[in-house]
């Protein structure tokens, strides 16, 4: 019950409810995400239960990926076509060319700002936006750094003013707004009309798992019905093997370096020690992004192969030191 599950969210869900569920499912209590995925959008949400919550920091900068639908000559005051229209013009719209679009895509992908959207739940003064917003209020919102990796179309009009593409991004990064930019650039106003997440990290949409097939191995192991199931007392034993759910920590972190430690080193390790140098030659070196905040921080093994935790590499003695310890 360690590790990451790769949950299809449905659309209409919150992440908070989503968590929720899987809380109830599998009756253990120390259950998160590692980023929030918009209620309206469905697809990959990475779920971490037990000792891996406390590996979910090392996740949240990972990539996403998403398939996006949005529709020209339409604006919104959420930036989906859920909110309340504000404007766009249809007649500009309809003069568009798929050279332009394309070109717009070009022109946004890069490290840049984006301002965030009012309907979003970040902070300003200990409140989210999206209460300022239903308020009636304003609040000061700054622009954040974000990167998109790559943006490519998929379908430019196919339907009339419909376009649908994939975009490659960095936490952060909001898809509604990316929608309004596009159609900022074509002066014509745009909204997003649907959103998947296809990727976040190295999970994919395609190994996702739903709610339905983790309650029916738990109904199948207890006899329970799904309501039943979620009915449960927490404190209630589960008695289904999960494990094909869960991936396990040091799997979730292939980027990271390795270090082999002796029975001796490992416990200096697991307890708080220092490890010498010479005693934690990495085994496999990192292949993090250059100038990752986790650079230096290796998956540490003990002499039977099992992983205890991840430590830290001094870059100047080369002294280990422990990061998190999952395992004692």
């Amino acid at each position: 019950m360690d590790g990451f599950i790769n949950l299809l969210k449905p659309a209409g869900m919150t992440s908070h409810d989503a968590v929720g569920a899987v809380r109830r499912i599998l009756r253990n209590k120390k259950t998160g995400h590692t980023g929030t995925l918009d209620p309206r959008a469905c697809g990959v949400l990475c779920i971490c239960t037990g000792r891996a919550t406390r590996a979910a920091e090392y996740l949240e900068n990972s990539r996403k990926a998403y398939r996006c639908e949005m529709r020209l000559g339409i604006t919104t005051d959420t930036g989906d076509i859920w909110g309340t229209p504000t404007g766009g013009d249809m007649e500009a719209a309809a003069s568009v060319v798929r050279g332009a679009v394309e070109k717009a895509m070009t022109e946004l992908t890069g490290t840049r700002l984006q301002y965030p959207p009012m309907y979003s739940a970040i902070k300003v003064n200990g409140r989210k936006l999206y209460e300022y917003a239903r308020n009636g209020e304003t609040a000061e919102i700054k622009p954040r750094e974000i990167t998109i990796h790559s943006i490519r179309p998929v379908s430019i009009f196919d339907e009339p003013g419909v376009i649908m593409f994939d975009v490659e991004c960095s936490k952060g990064t909001y898809v509604r707004t990316l929608c309004e930019e596009i159609g900022e650039l074509l002066g014509c106003g745009g909204t997003m009309t649907m959103l998947i997440r296809t990727a976040a990290g190295n999970m994919r949409l395609e190994d996702s798992v739903t709610f339905e097939e983790m309650l029916d191995a738990v109904g199948e192991a207890e006899g329970l019905t799904r309501d039943e199931i979620m009915s449960q007392r927490r404190d209630e034993p589960l008695k289904a093997d999960m494990s094909r759910f869960i991936t396990p920590i040091d799997a979730m972190l292939p980027d990271f370096g390795r270090i082999d430690l002796s029975g001796t080193e490992i416990k200096k390790f697991i307890n708080g020690g220092k490890v010498s140098g010479r005693a934690s030659v990495p085994t496999e070196p990192d292949r993090l992004p250059e100038g990752s905040a986790y650079s230096g921080i290796y998956k540490i093994y003990g002499p039977d192969g099992s992983f205890y935790g991840t430590g830290k590499k001094n870059r100047e003695n080369g002294v280990l030191t422990a990061d998190k310890v999952f395992f004692r």
